[in-house]
C-alpha cells in the first residue's frame, strides 16, 4: 500500500530548504550492503543522483541491479550503509507493481485512506478523493470495490491514492511539490493497458507539481515517460550513464534514443556476465 515518510532520513544531514531551487531528492555517495562478512551482498555503491522539483526521472537497469533498493532508500523504507539521502519534497509516496488496495473498501475510500491517516476531516478528504478519482478518470467508479474493477482501473486507484499521500495535509499545496516513487507499476498489465496508463501518467504528471522517480527495465517505457533516463550498472548498482529526453522529440528521435540506450544496457549486462 502507499507509504508516506518524514522528509529527513536517519542518515541524512540537514536537508535542503524546500522550494523550487532545491532538489526534491538527492543521493550523495550512497551505498547499500545487505548482510555481513562472507554473506554480505553489495547492492549499491557510490550512487550520486539529484532529482529536481517536478522532474520525471526514470531509473533503468537489468533485474537485480539495485533499482528497487534505491527507491526504498528514497522512501525511507531502508537506510543506506554509506552516503547521504536527502528528501526535501513534501511527503513522498510509493506505488508498487501490485495496487495493494484494501479489498473491503470502495475505490474512493481507498484513496481517502492516506488523507484519513493524516487527520484530514471527512468532508475535505471525500472532496479531495473525488477530485483525484476524476483526475485518473474514475469518478464513475468511486463506490466500486477492487474486485469489481479491471487491473488497469485498480492501478489508477492506486495512483490516485499515492497522489493523495503527496500533499501536506491532503488538501493544500505549499508550492514545494511532492515526490512520487513508482516501482514498475505497469509491469503486470497487458500491453494495451500499459500503453494507456503510460499516457495517463504523463498527463497526470504534467497537470501537477510532483517529481517522479520511476523504476523500470523496459527501455521503451523509460524513453516514453522520462525527462531523464538514468542507467544503473549491474550489481553493485551505480550510475553509469544519463540521457535527457527532449520534450519535442519525434517518433524517429525516440526510436534512435531507445536504440542507443538499449545498446548501452546490453554492454552493461554483458560486462557483468563476463566478471
Amino acid at each position: 500500500m502507499t507509504v508516506t515518510i518524514a522528509t529527513t532520513h536517519p542518515h541524512a544531514q540537514t536537508p535542503p530548504r524546500p522550494g523550487r531551487d532545491a532538489p526534491a531528492a538527492r543521493l550523495t555517495g550512497v551505498g547499500k550492503v545487505f548482510g555481513r562478512g562472507a554473506d554480505a551482498v553489495t547492492a549499491l555503491t557510490g550512487v550520486d543522483l539529484r532529482v529536481a522539483p517536478g522532474e520525471f526521472v526514470v531509473l533503468l537497469g537489468a533485474s537485480g541491479c539495485g533499482k528497487t533498493t534505491l527507491l526504498n532508500l528514497l522512501a525511507g523504507l531502508d537506510e543506506p550503509t554509506a552516503g547521504r539521502v536527502e528528501v526535501a519534497a513534501r511527503r513522498p509516496a510509493v506505488m508498487f507493481q501490485e495496487p495493494a488496495l484494501l479489498p473491503w473498501l470502495s475505490a474512493v475510500r481507498n484513496v481517502e485512506l492516506p488523507l484519513r491517516l493524516s487527520g484530514v476531516g471527512r468532508s475535505a478528504r471525500r472532496q479531495r478523493a473525488g477530485e483525484l478519482l476524476d483526475l485518473v478518470r474514475l469518478s464513475g467508479q468511486a463506490n466500486k470495490r477492487p474486485h469489481e474493477l479491471s487491473g488497469g482501473m485498480r492501478q489508477r486507484v492506486a495512483l490516485a491514492r499515492a497522489l493523495a499521500a503527496t500533499t501536506n495535509d491532503g488538501t493544500t499545496n505549499d508550492g514545494t511539490g511532492g515526490l512520487l516513487l513508482m516501482d514498475e507499476p505497469f509491469a503486470a498489465l497487458d500491453a494495451i493497458t500499459r500503453d494507456f496508463l503510460q499516457a495517463e501518467l504523463r498527463r497526470i504528471w504534467r497537470a501537477g507539481d510532483n517529481a517522479v522517480v520511476f523504476v523500470t527495465h523496459d527501455v521503451r517505457e523509460a524513453v516514453r515517460l522520462g525527462q531523464r533516463v538514468v542507467l544503473l550498472s549491474s550489481r553493485p548498482g551505480t550510475v553509469v550513464r544519463e540521457w535527457t529526453v527532449p520534450e519535442d522529440h519525434t517518433d524517429a528521435d525516440r526510436a534512435t534514443l531507445t536504440e542507443q540506450i538499449t545498446d548501452r544496457l546490453r554492454e552493461v549486462i554483458s560486462t557483468h556476465a563476463r566478471v
